[in-house]
């Protein structure tokens, strides 16, 4: 065989060699990933790894995901996520499963192509300027529950047809994933919900004190906390019924709850007490909070099953951690609830502040 041939041929194996070499990386990446997904302890973990981790792993320009969210289920899941603000134009939801379906054909395959601003700006808002995308339907018992969406600025990234396969191999993991997240999530908060009044339960508040003490403590900030009670709660409940009492904690704890910051934690602590964690809150924030509470609740019109209109009031007392103080956790709610005694004893009806810091 002569030279030149021979010269032609190792280049064209050593291409093949190459080549097979970048797929074996591309999918121990693949592989890792994969893992990564399926190893995500909730759904925060899971979509900082589908919108941050996945977009620098992969070396793509931008990830977004849709999800359906009619019932504005995933929204209240991820309330508390910090990171929630970071992924604005990245996280995006929808009310209606026809704005997902109007890009996927009824085969609901993934879909590679050119970028139009026409048809792909509302997948990706915060790129005008894209080469090609891949759109991933996200599907779970056969209903589309989102759409995972890769933009590049290479024109030739996504073509139609090609790694189609691997990316519905990709889709079907995700899918699965933020379904079991979500379930996750959402048994995680029967066990630590009030389930009369829908607030957070004591179980739930006794895990974040001691979280939210210990960043106190590091950042040197306030921490305040607040023990609400019902005034002659058990009136309420023999006069009127207990049907009637348990429609007035369910809407005193909704007006608790709008008179709050947000950040700040309301737990149902026990029967017709309330407690309430502001962090970062001085004890002059805290009274002032705690005083508008009252004032709500003691101007709103309670209805009872008869029809009778009632009268609820509280009692307030407020401890503050400041910065520098020796007190701990025990002491913190101990102060607060020896304030709230002094609140009832001195006529109820009333905002009391603990002395100690």
């Amino acid at each position: 065989m002569p030279q030149k041939d021979v010269t032609t041929l190792q280049d064209r194996l050593d291409d093949l060699l190459r080549i097979a070499k970048s797929n074996e990386r591309k999918q121990l990446n693949f592989q890792q990933y994969e893992l990564s997904l399926l190893n995500s302890s909730g759904l925060e973990p899971l979509l900082k790894l589908i919108l941050e981790e996945h977009k620098h792993r992969f070396q793509l320009t931008t990830v977004t995901l849709m999800l359906h969210d009619p019932e504005y289920e995933f929204q209240r899941l991820l309330e508390s996520v910090p990171e929630i603000q970071q992924w604005q134009n990245h996280l995006l939801f929808t009310e209606s499963v026809q704005r997902l379906e109007q890009f996927f054909s009824l085969r609901r395959i993934p879909r590679l192509t050119s970028f139009s601003p026409h048809q792909h700006q509302q997948l990706f808002p915060s790129h005008s300027e894209l080469g090609s995308v891949a759109l991933l339907p996200l599907i779970r018992q056969n209903q589309l529950i989102g759409s995972l969406n890769l933009g590049s600025r290479n024109p030739n990234r996504f073509q139609s047809n090609i790694g189609t396969q691997f990316l519905q191999h990709l889709a079907a993991v995700v899918s699965a994933c933020i379904e079991n997240a979500r379930l996750h999530e959402e048994v995680k908060l029967v066990g630590l919900r009030d389930p009369l009044t829908g607030v957070n339960n004591r179980r739930f508040f006794d895990q974040r004190i001691v979280e939210e003490f210990s960043r106190a403590i590091r950042n040197k900030t306030a921490l305040s906390c607040l023990f609400v009670d019902l005034d002659y709660f058990k009136r309420i409940n023999d006069s009127h019924g207990h049907q009637t009492g348990d429609q007035v904690l369910k809407h005193v704890a909704q007006l608790l709850n709008d008179s709050l910051r947000q950040g700040d934690v309301l737990a149902r602590y026990g029967g017709e007490e309330f407690v309430v964690l502001l962090a970062d809150a001085s004890g002059v924030v805290a009274a002032d909070i705690a005083e508008r509470m009252r004032k709500t609740v003691a101007e709103t019109h309670f209805t009872a099953n008869s029809g009778k209109t009632l009268r609820v009031t509280l009692s307030v007392g407020v401890s503050t951690l400041e910065p520098g103080s020796n007190m701990t956790v025990k002491r913190l709610l101990q102060s607060a609830d020896q304030a709230v005694y002094g609140a009832k004893l001195s006529g109820r009806n009333q905002v009391k502040v603990s002395a100690e810091a």
